[in-house]
């Protein structure tokens, strides 16, 4: 991970498209600070098109696209995107998904992991998920142990859904994508621009093992200073890293990509 100061001025110039995690990225200890804000606003000032890709329910979702600066937000780790067309917000759900038995399926993986493992509890938000199911291990007390966590992926997996592990959440879905295929997905199906145009002028910024999936397809990448934490148990890192955690972090990295274009 190199420092920030080594962005070249040729990088930040191909930016047209930020993708970013929200939890612990844009939020520091769940709050959004106002330095990230100003960053957001920054950011759509200088005509760069901010997409939130989050493990973070459809609900909340909904909420950072009718209050944040942004272009869209794929939420529940791809499964769902939200954006606006001709004033309304519109959903794009992943075609993977098979709707149907949808939420059958959930609901027995629910109670398998709930009578399985000791302290396991869903996500307080998770009546405003419409695919994910978020089993949460560092959002609220009391919190889950490693082992709690390794469990609970297991399980998940022997049921055949998805899994991705973020700062505060277990994730797991039905259906094949992840944070990569869904933002891919959106850019083809909504966007009209294919793979290779939007790791060209795409970046992603990051803060977690669930983001390892984007630093290791985008060119360009950022982390927070809080990934520093991580690092030896992650496999993909992002290319640069901010000295500052959270919001305080993306506010970092983005006062350098906008200073880089100048």
């Amino acid at each position: 991970m190199q420092p920030l100061e080594n962005l070249s001025q040729t990088i930040a110039r191909k930016i047209r498209f930020l993708l970013t995690d929200v939890d612990d990225t844009i939020t520091t200890n769940g709050k959004l600070r106002p330095a990230a804000l100003d960053a957001l606003y920054r950011l759509e000032k200088a005509g760069i098109r901010t997409i939130c890709v989050t493990g973070g329910s459809a609900g909340w979702g909904d909420t950072y696209l009718r209050q944040w600066p942004v272009e869209a937000v794929l939420s529940e780790s791809g499964a769902v995107c939200l954006y606006r067309e001709n004033g309304a917000i519109r959903h794009f759900v992943h075609p993977s998904i098979v709707q149907e038995g949808y939420q059958e399926r959930v609901q027995a993986m629910i109670q398998r992991v709930l009578s399985t493992v000791d302290g396991a509890k869903v996500s307080s938000d998770q009546f405003a998920r419409i695919f994910d199911v978020a089993f949460d291990h560092g959002s609220e007390p009391p919190f889950l142990s490693e082992d709690g966590i390794v469990k609970i992926v297991e399980i998940c997996r022997d049921m055949g859904a998805g899994t991705a592990v973020s700062s505060i959440h277990v994730n797991a879905w039905f259906g094949s994508f992840d944070k990569y295929e869904g933002s891919r997905a959106f850019f083809a199906q909504v966007l009209g621009l294919d793979e290779q145009e939007m790791l060209d002028t795409g970046c992603y910024c990051g803060d977690a093992p669930n983001d390892q999936v984007m630093f290791s397809r985008f060119p360009v990448s950022f982390g927070v200073g809080n990934i520093k934490k991580r690092a030896e148990s992650m496999q993909f890192l992002p290319t640069f890293v901010a000295e500052s955690e959270g919001g305080e972090g993306f506010a970092e990295i983005i006062d350098a990509l906008l200073a880089k274009r100048q």
